[in-house]
């Protein structure tokens, strides 16, 4: 062995440790980490590129032993200044030959929502479902999906499943394994805050007559789509579990992708990442990501209350704190989950409070204004002190919400907003928090590998909106392989993989930044913002147009794929009543079939602008009517007094 200079960016894209690998590895391509659990520590040399393999446990680093941590750390430090690092060489060892039977079209990585639904969106496909193999790899076993029940205890990881998503879902065959005693219509959405208590500025979303979503749990989804799989895929998928990649390379020519799982090579023409944020698959594809971390974790609990006697418990409500927003949304009539996005000491105080104690924080952050809220929330927090004090207890939460103001003298008629049911328990194994983050990968396209998923993005779940992003790329990606393989084209190439990243790229991009945007707009606290704030969500909430177009942008209208969207004659469209079609030429019945493609997608943008039109215009009446409403109450508080 000799060692040799090489900078950062020059490492190649594949190493092979000494064993197999028992934890997630990093893959390096050229400016990757690569590693194992392995206790040894190895440099590969293939041909003229050079690169470090650099186990979890210990490494050698430019001549010291460093933790993996500190290795990760210092490759940081190196792609920003692109100094030298010294790496000892060593040849790759080649491919061996691999037989007929491990040799794949699709390999997917990633077992989870992602990797299932877009198994099952392969399988839905008239061409790639008789002519394509395909293998899903899970590194961990999938008994516990399996055999999930749908009775118990509720799951703290539930998701909102838009309408569009929903009805393709039904389209593909998965929905009708999904238990629907366990999935929740959301009907309505109330969206509020508070900044003062003659302030409270909502937007209410109205029935559409079918649920806008779905609150579905991410285990009873996964067993639906797992079935689905084992329903018409024998001997098209092939699913592997507790199976982890131990290395990936590029085979010769570049036409196809080596995968060494334990002590056996597979070989795929396409590699699809849909192996989460920390995706193992993007790093090998060299494809770096931006984005940045939220200085807010998410708590999350399944509560209990009683039915209400007016309504059934089909409301979504969310509230937007200046921590961030907390919501609550239904399911089943006695059993809702909460999402409460904070500061990271106060989630972890919510975290370690007792249960009775959490009900009643979780009451009094739907219900008190905010600055007794917040001075009831500093209490919690040095109560807790980091978690070396004594959590606040129930009884002195309900003294401090006895003994401060509720309201404001003279402004205790002021509007509020409707309000969740009142939580009488939570489910304490429930109770569990993470950290938000906001990212992108820069493109979802790698030599013969493809991101979809987490892997791909991550978003604030403040719209809910990631699970259904992730179900969007594998629809959008399943089509474009469906038209490569039918013209005859290869799978893994970029020229026959470019209609993906062309449709889903963009409209994920807009969703990131637009949910980026309103975690900070909503948390902030104002003069001139809390106008602002609030007298847009005065004017939306008076626009109905408005309100349907953003909740058709969040996929709360049903699909042109699922069966509510036949016409009379069964054509497949999107038929409209005369209440529906609210702007437009086009008669209401006449279906907008979706067979158009481009310029269906292109027509609909045409009378989307008549709409925005129209909306513009009741804008600035909505607005001047706020005005002048604003100047009679103030005329009116004048008089008063």
């Amino acid at each position: 062995m000799k060692v040799a200079g090489n900078p950062v960016r020059s490492l190649p894209r594949a190493v092979r440790p000494d064993v197999p690998a028992t934890k997630n590895l990093w893959f390096s391509r050229s400016r990757g980490l690569v590693g194992s659990a392995s206790t040894t520590c190895r440099s590969i040399h293939s041909e003229t590129r050079t690169t470090l393999a650099i186990p979890c446990a210990r490494a050698t680093w430019n001549g010291r032993v460093s933790s993996a941590s500190q290795v990760r750390s210092q490759l940081g430090h190196a792609r920003s200044h692109h100094h030298q690092v010294a790496a000892v060489e060593t040849e790759l060892e080649p491919i061996p030959p691999i037989s007929n039977s491990s040799t794949y079209d699709i390999v997917i990585i990633g077992g989870s929502n992602a990797g299932l639904a877009l198994a099952c969106a392969l399988l839905a496909q008239p061409t790639l479902s008789k002519t394509t193999r395909i293998l899903l790899l899970e590194g961990s076993s999938l008994d516990k999906t399996r055999s999930w029940s749908g009775k118990g205890d509720w799951e703290n990881r539930v998701s909102s499943l838009t309408a569009e998503n929903v009805g393709w879902l039904e389209s593909i065959g998965v929905w009708k394994h999904i238990e629907e005693s366990r999935s929740c219509a959301v009907e309505e959405m109330v969206i509020w805050a508070n900044p003062s208590p003659s302030s409270t500025p909502t937007i209410h979303f109205p029935p559409l007559g079918h649920p806008m979503a779905r609150m579905t749990e991410n285990m009873n989804l996964q067993r639906a789509l797992l079935r689905r799989i084992e329903e018409i895929g024998s001997g098209i998928v092939d699913i592997r579990e507790s199976s982890r990649v131990g290395e990936m390379r590029l085979g010769e020519g570049g036409r196809w992708v080596g995968l060494r799982v334990g002590e056996e090579w597979i070989r795929g023409s396409l590699v699809v990442g849909a192996d989460g944020p920390n995706s193992p698959v993007r790093k090998f594809s060299n494809i770096e990501s931006y984005g940045h971390a939220y200085s807010t974790h998410a708590v999350v609990a399944t509560l209990f209350h009683p039915p209400s006697p007016l309504y059934p418990n089909s409301t979504a409500f969310q509230r937007f704190l200046p921590t961030g927003p907390l919501a609550f949304l239904p399911l089943n009539e006695e059993a809702s989950t909460m999402v409460w996005s904070t500061l990271p000491p106060h989630a972890a105080a919510l975290k370690r409070l007792s249960m009775e104690a959490l009900t009643a924080m979780v009451n009094a952050g739907f219900t008190l204004p905010e600055s007794t809220l917040t001075t009831l929330t500093d209490r919690m927090i040095a109560a807790d002190d980091a978690g070396k004090g004594t959590p606040l207890m129930f009884e002195e939460i309900i003294d401090h919400i006895a003994t401060s103001p509720t309201s404001v003298a003279g402004e205790a008629d002021s509007e509020q907003a409707i309000l969740p049911p009142m939580v009488t328990s939570i489910h304490g194994p429930s109770v569990a928090g993470f950290p938000l983050r906001l990212s992108h990968a820069e493109e979802y396209l790698g030599d013969r590998t493809a991101l979809v998923g987490d892997a791909a993005h991550t978003i604030h779940p403040l719209a809910g909106q990631g699970l259904n992003q992730g179900l969007a790329d594998v629809r959008s990606l399943a089509e474009t392989l469906e038209t490569a393989r039918s013209l005859g084209g290869d799978l893994g190439t970029k020229t026959s993989l470019a209609p993906y990243p062309r449709e889903r790229y963009p409209l994920n991009h807009l969703i990131l930044s637009t949910t980026d945007k309103l975690h900070y707009i909503f948390r902030a606290r104002n003069g001139p913002i809390n106008w602002l704030r609030g007298t847009g969500l005065d004017i939306i909430n008076e626009i109905g147009p408005l309100k349907k177009i953003l909740m058709g942008g969040a996929g709360a209208g049903p699909s042109a794929t699922s069966s509510s969207a036949l016409s009379a004659n069964g054509v497949r469209g999107r038929g409209r009543s005369e209440k529906d079609r609210e702007f437009g030429m086009s008669h209401a019945q006449d279906p907008l079939t979706p067979s158009a493609g481009n310029m269906g997608t292109l027509a609909d943008g045409v009378e989307g602008w008549f709409v925005l039109k129209g909306v513009a215009k009741m804008a600035g009446g909505v607005l001047g009517e706020l005005t002048k409403n604003g100047l009679r109450r103030a005329a009116d508080a004048l008089e008063r007094k």
